[in-house]
């Protein structure tokens, strides 16, 4: 078998393309709010789906679904957004975390993979960079951890937390 035309090469190669996202990735921020833009429409869709799912199944009442870069007012962007009206203590937490669901679906295309497509440069290259996307868009942003890390919201999982771990230890 070719060394070229292995499955560790191209495992190689997949690699080697993260770092390449990566970089790009960064460089993005040096172009100017357009061309990150265009860089990140994939993943601010699947980030902010996600946000927009969660808040309809747990009521949260969404007022608002943005997929276009807005200025903050303080010099930084805002690449999409979903306003609710019925965020509260019990549905903030899973609202604000949503997607970090996107971790479980990467895992689901990394185990799934090989039975969609046969291993080839492109198919490896191709799960490579859909892992990436799907990990890089499921990092909860700063507004995020600030709507799930509500006090209302610590408290009332704080409390059910601890109610769970005396239930379960005794």
């Amino acid at each position: 078998m070719h060394v070229f035309n292995s499955l560790p090469f191209f495992h190689f190669c997949g690699i080697i393309l993260v770092f390449l996202l990566i970089t790009l990735n960064i460089k993005t921020r040096q172009c100017g709010i357009f061309i990150m833009g265009i860089w990140n429409f994939i993943g601010v869709v699947l980030h902010e789906t996600c946000h927009l799912l969660v808040g309809l199944l747990l009521f949260a009442g969404p007022t608002g679904f943005s997929l276009v870069p807005q200025s903050d007012g303080n010099g930084k962007w805002v690449m999409g957004s979903v306003r609710f009206r019925k965020l509260n203590a019990v549905n903030a937490l899973p609202v604000g975390l949503a997607p970090l669901f996107l971790v479980a679906a990467a895992f689901l295309v990394y185990r799934r993979w090989n039975g969609w497509f046969a291993p080839s440069l492109g198919s490896v290259l191709g799960l490579y960079l859909a892992i990436f996307l799907l990990l890089y868009e499921s990092l909860p942003s700063a507004q995020d951890l600030k709507v799930a890390f509500n006090w209302k919201s610590l408290f009332l999982y704080g409390f059910l937390g601890t109610v769970a771990f005396f239930v379960w230890k005794g």
